[in-house]
């Protein structure tokens, strides 16, 4: 997590909410298979999802690398990776779990994607990033998706977001464009969203410096 992020409240924090995670954010559900199918899958290779908290993703990604891929998911709530591990059981691909940070997880191999899924406070610790990356495959493909402000005259639309959204993110740090550090660190980086939307899809490819 960056700097301004408290792991220890989001941990307690998680610790209550992890039965019903998955009810309470049903609705980001489109938002979250358009990062996955960003990716590009293919069979036999290896995701990574950061932060995977109950897993909801992971089964998606163990789908599209098939049996003779792999799926690797951390973060440090242990509530939350206990539901995470009940849903992996039936994923349909080895799916390895891993309780731990970003800036401290030591994967088990090299990846050739990774996820960030409503991981507002990783995708802004450089840190956390540097670390993951250095552990991907050079040229390895990264989708990022999350909640981000309206356009700034939309102020009571970005008043509402910054309430509701307290009990997921520790530290709003660029709310306006949180994708900004990812765009300082990947290749070919792009981004999917709009003034209208609290929505995006950022995409890029590692860097062989970074890697």
């Amino acid at each position: 997590m960056s700097r301004g992020a408290d792991l220890v409240r989001a941990v307690a924090h998680y610790r209550d909410l992890a039965p019903r995670y998955d009810h309470y954010t049903r609705r980001i559900n489109a938002i979250r298979e358009r990062a996955v199918d960003a990716l590009a899958l293919r069979p036999g290779e290896t995701a990574l999802d950061a932060g995977c908290g109950t897993g909801w993703c992971l089964q998606r990604l163990a789908q599209r690398v098939g049996n003779s891929g792999s799926v690797i998911g951390f973060d440090p709530s242990p509530e939350m990776l206990g539901v995470a591990q009940l849903r992996s059981a039936s994923a349909g691909a080895p799916v390895f779990l891993l309780e731990a940070t970003g800036q401290e997880v030591k994967l088990p191999r090299a990846v050739d994607a990774i996820l960030f899924s409503y991981t507002h406070d990783l995708i802004r610790s450089r840190e956390a990033l540097e670390n993951l990356f250095a552990q991907a495959k050079p040229g390895a493909r990264v989708a990022a998706t999350s909640t981000k402000l309206y356009a700034r005259w939309l102020f009571p639309a970005n008043w509402y977001l910054r309430v509701t959204h307290r009990a997921y993110i520790t530290n709003f740090d660029s709310f306006e464009a949180p994708w900004s550090l990812l765009a300082t660190m990947l290749d070919d980086f792009h981004v999917s969203t709009g003034p209208f939307t609290q929505h995006y899809v950022a995409t890029g490819r590692v860097r062989a410096q970074v890697a």
